[in-house]
Formats: C-alpha cells, sequence, structure tokens
C-alpha cells in the first residue's frame, strides 16, 4: 500500500505553482511565495523523494496536433478473460493515450485522441476485434475543464 504523506501550507503553494509552469526555476517559485530558494529546494526534494511529486511532464493540446477529437471508450469483456488481457494489444492502436480499469460494470475505460470521426471509428472497429472484447461504447467529449490542483490540494 502507498504511504500516504501530509502536505504543509507550503508545499501546497509549491505545487500550485508548478502545475502552473513546470519548469519555473526555483528562484522564481522563492520569489513568487516569498521563500528562500533553499527552503524551496529542500520541500522539492522531499515531494521528490516521497513520490508526490513524480516527475515533470508536457501536457499535450491534441487539437494543437491535429486530433480534433477526444472520446472515452467503455470496454467490457467475456466472461473469460481479464481486461488486462488486452492491455499489450492497445499500445498499437493509433490514437489511444490513457487506459484505466475501473471498479464496478465496466471492465476498461480507454480515452483516444482522433483527427476525425473516421479515424476514431476506425480505432472503435480495431478495437471490437480484440479477442473478448463483447461491447464498446463511445463517448465524444464536447468540452474538458482540467480541476487538478489546486482544488483537490484542500483535502490533503
Amino acid at each position: 500500500m502507498t504511504q500516504t504523506h501530509k502536505l504543509s501550507s507550503l508545499d501546497k503553494k509549491i505545487i500550485e505553482v508548478l502545475y502552473q509552469d513546470a519548469r519555473a526555476p526555483i528562484s522564481e517559485i522563492a520569489e513568487k511565495l516569498q521563500e528562500p530558494a533553499s527552503t524551496i529546494r529542500g520541500r522539492l526534494k522531499r515531494l521528490e523523494t516521497t513520490g508526490i511529486i513524480s516527475g515533470y511532464i508536457p501536457i499535450l493540446e491534441p487539437k494543437s496536433l491535429g486530433f480534433d477529437l477526444t472520446a472515452v471508450v467503455i470496454i467490457r469483456r467475456d466472461s473469460g478473460g481479464h481486461v488486462n488481457d488486452v492491455i499489450p494489444l492497445l499500445k498499437d492502436l493509433p490514437g489511444i493515450v490513457h487506459f484505466q480499469n475501473p471498479l464496478g460494470d465496466v471492465d476498461g475505460l480507454l480515452t483516444i485522441w482522433a483527427r476525425n470521426i473516421n479515424h476514431l471509428s476506425e480505432v472503435i472497429r480495431e478495437l471490437n476485434r480484440i479477442e473478448g472484447v463483447i461491447r464498446t461504447e463511445t463517448l465524444v467529449i464536447l468540452e474538458e475543464e482540467r480541476f487538478l490542483p489546486p482544488n483537490i490540494l484542500e483535502y490533503v
């Protein structure tokens, strides 16, 4: 089980600044938060070593890359297999950017970026050809808004 760590108010502020700009230099973060750079450096190191911050990655904007549609596809498997059996096959399908294995009546959730409706249809047809997949349901995303952090930080 993953260990839970308590965040101080300064830790939360650092995360909020990094969420806005993950490339912000320590000196800039220190200046914004009116804290010594050495304090920010130490806090960042602790946030990284405890696994609270696990990396700094770019957030890609699908439309800027020519993907005009984002869809969530629900996968339902037959009773003879587990959704994890299909994960290696999903990695080769064009446009799948995220997989989740939820609890409940759904066996898998996929996020797909598609160039257009034809591309999305093609990916869904390929999904339905995978052995053990008995049904898919597709939800095309009309709008998306990100709320993490600072919204979640008030609960930790």
